[in-house]
């Protein structure tokens, strides 16, 4: 028996979601981002990572903080290094924290909000940063290019 056009059509896209964002699905992510902080009124910079942190995408609104060029590639690789959001490595890294020290010799850890890790089928596909606004602004835009493109708000991110 044949199998359905509907299940072929979500079998593919779940599929291609497990497999992590594609350059067409990070320009979407991207673009959705962006329309968030226009609506905002808040220029940023974004980013977005596969699994592994490697960069897929790098986004510079007009106007956005020169740091930020810096700062949301290593919120996005920071979120999807260590499969939690950004905020949250914060919270382990603080002195008596599981993780505390982490970035005291610097590089790419971010131990602020902005970074999240992008899920399908329950593991990390990849992950965005957002860098530019307040920490509670650039986890709202976050947050709202992944409901966009993922159809899910992401359960990190809250600024807890």
């Amino acid at each position: 028996m044949a199998q359905p056009l509907v299940e072929i059509i979500l079998a593919a896209e779940l599929a291609a979601r497990r497999s992590g964002p594609t350059l067409a699905a990070a320009r979407r992510m991207a673009d959705r981002a962006e329309a968030e902080a226009r609506r905002m009124g808040i220029p940023v910079c974004i980013a977005l990572c596969d699994a592994e942190g490697g960069q897929i995408l790098f986004h510079r609104m007009e106007g956005s903080l020169p740091a930020s060029v810096a700062l949301a590639p290593g919120k996005a690789w920071t979120a999807a290094s260590y499969r939690m959001g950004s905020d949250e490595v914060g919270r382990l890294a603080a002195p008596g924290g599981m993780l505390a020290g982490l970035n005291a010799g610097g590089g790419p850890v971010v131990t602020f909000g902005g970074g999240l890790p992008i899920r399908a089928g329950g593991r990390v596909i990849g992950a965005i940063g957002i860098s530019g606004g307040t920490v509670e602004e650039d986890m709202q835009i976050a947050r709202a290019a992944i409901a966009w493109d993922w159809g899910a708000t992401p359960e990190e991110g809250q600024c807890k």
